[in-house]
């Protein structure tokens, strides 16, 4: 078979574990207390701090 033919067998980029396509996260969750808060467009969860506890929180 000529250069750049062949079948490859390889690990092309694929959907394995992204994120891409699901779109920002619905509810800010505080990895200390577990409290949950909705998200704000245009706020990263991890700039905002737990109403509750203080902690940063991670989208969910």
């Amino acid at each position: 078979m000529p250069a750049g033919q062949g079948r490859g067998r390889g690990g092309g980029m694929g959907k394995g574990g992204q994120r891409q396509g699901m779109g920002p996260p619905k509810e800010c969750k505080c990895p200390g207390c577990g409290h949950t808060i909705p998200h704000q467009p245009g706020q990263p969860c991890a700039n905002q701090a737990c109403p509750k506890c203080g902690t940063n929180m991670v989208g969910i």
